[in-house]
């Protein structure tokens, strides 16, 4: 009898340490200033000894779900130009909506005298490029990440498409053949398509361009085009036309008199100081911040917009002695080429973020705008579109203990050849309520409007596993 009882009570402890196991805390917040409660997006907020977090959203709003095993660890929250919070996650389990506020970092400039120079932002940049191997993992990892893909029209904005994964990324690296990465979705969702591919844009992609936005995203990452060296090149009059990885090439930008590189000011991060350079170069723009420690670069904006007196400028090509119908042409050109900017501002645009992990700094978040096809819009009665896709990859937790890897074995991987709309997954809906999604953007409710005007999210999910 005793031992019956013994043998009870120990199958319960271990049942109630499974549960303890098991258990998930959901973490709610906001990020707002101190001063003004103004809403800080993209801001980290992390579990740095578990290399677990998510970003704030571009209203401050963030939810994290973690097991309850963490709750003994601290909250880290870093945004640039704030200084960084920490919190034991132990005193903030039971808070509905926690409300983070940072406060500016101003740090002392004693140590770091910037003297006025011409060449100043380009040096930075060059001596950044020359450490991205020291900076960022040349070693497998394993990243878990939740991507989102928006298809928008260009006539009229409205939203066409919606879909969203779960995915694990085994990458070897920013200097390793992207052809050896590899993606297993683990959980995924599409709404219905309200614009679908024209009959001949769609044979034309399944004969010749099909392209799985899951690993274009990551292909576009600025360090690992640089790192890589991968481009095809065509000199035309000393410009480098590269196909896609040369819209987001770091290298082009320090080459020659058609860009301009400047030092603009500086900001922190972490409590480390950090370089703000902006640049220009044909058809380009952005923005760098360089830490100025390591040199290790935490953000990069890249923009592409024509700026056709620019172009003119740079072929030497004097309007005023071109003939009326040469001049038409070219405001023509103009007004074809603006027609496809987003908003009126660009035709395509790029946001990478990184974070720092054991020295390492780590893809955290990448956004890509790109022009799309044509499309057949159902919402029009057929009318024929562009349209404009959005992706986004967040990534919610990085692993580089081998040991603690699923690895992607080669039958769970993700096809280069199957195009992102084409992904089935049976839609999981437990999992979707608990899942570390980078919460809707301002624009959400207008993406849910656009695309239920015939039936639920939730019905279309279902209904396109």
């Amino acid at each position: 009898m005793k031992h019956q009882l013994f043998l009870a009570v120990f199958i319960l402890q271990g049942i109630f340490s499974l549960a303890i196991a098991q258990q998930h805390y959901q973490l709610n917040g906001i990020v707002i200033t101190a001063k003004g409660s103004i809403p800080v997006p993209y801001a980290h907020v992390r579990i740095p000894a578990r290399g677990m977090g998510v970003i704030s959203n571009e209203v401050g709003a963030f939810t994290l779900n973690y097991p309850a095993s963490y709750a003994k660890d601290s909250l880290k929250v870093s945004c640039l130009g704030f200084k960084t919070y920490t919190i034991a996650l132990s005193k903030v389990q039971q808070e509905d909506t926690l409300r983070i506020y940072l406060k500016p970092e101003v740090l002392e400039l004693a140590e770091m005298i910037i003297k006025p120079h011409s060449d100043s932002g380009r040096m930075i940049l060059r001596e950044a490029l020359k450490r991205l191997k020291k900076n960022y993992p040349t070693k497998m990892h394993q990243l878990n990440a939740f991507y989102r893909e928006k298809v928008q029209s260009r006539d009229d904005y409205g939203y066409t498409r919606l879909m969203e994964g779960m995915v694990d990324i085994q990458d070897w690296g920013i200097d390793a053949n992207p052809d050896r990465m590899r993606i297993r979705v683990n959980e995924f969702r599409k709404s219905n398509d309200l614009a679908k591919q024209s009959l001949g844009i769609r044979a034309f992609s399944l004969l010749f361009s099909k392209r799985n936005n899951l690993y274009s995203i990551l292909t576009q990452d600025p360090v690992r085009i640089h790192a890589h060296n991968v481009r095809r090149v065509d000199n035309v009059r000393g410009i480098d036309l590269v196909g896609n990885s040369r819209r987001y090439w770091l290298g082009e930008i320090l080459k020659g008199s058609t860009s301009s590189v400047r030092l603009v000011d500086m900001t922190s991060y972490d409590g480390e100081l950090v370089y703000h350079i902006k640049f220009r170069i044909l058809g380009f723009y952005g923005a760098l911040y360089i830490n100025s420690k390591d040199y290790g670069i935490h953000h990069i904006d890249f923009y592409e917009a024509v700026d056709h007196d620019e172009i003119l400028s740079y072929l030497k090509i004097d309007t005023n002695r071109l003939s009326e119908q040469r001049r038409m042409s070219f405001r023509e050109g103009r007004k074809t080429t603006e027609t496809f900017y987003h908003d009126g501002k660009f035709s395509s645009k790029l946001n990478a973020t990184y974070q720092k992990i054991a020295g390492k700094y780590y893809l955290s978040h990448i956004e890509w705008m790109t022009f799309g096809n044509l499309r057949q819009s159902k919402v029009h009665e057929g009318k024929i579109t562009h349209s404009y896709n959005f992706c986004s990859l967040m990534v919610n937790e990085v692993l580089t203990n081998k040991k603690e890897m699923e690895k992607v074995k080669p039958r769970q991987t993700l096809s280069r050849q199957e195009e992102t709309n084409g992904i089935r997954k049976q839609y999981n809906e437990r999992f979707w309520r608990n899942y570390n999604v980078l919460l809707a953007t301002p624009l959400e409710n207008k993406v849910i409007r656009d695309l239920t005007f015939e039936e639920s999210l939730e019905q279309q999910f279902k209904k396109n596993q």
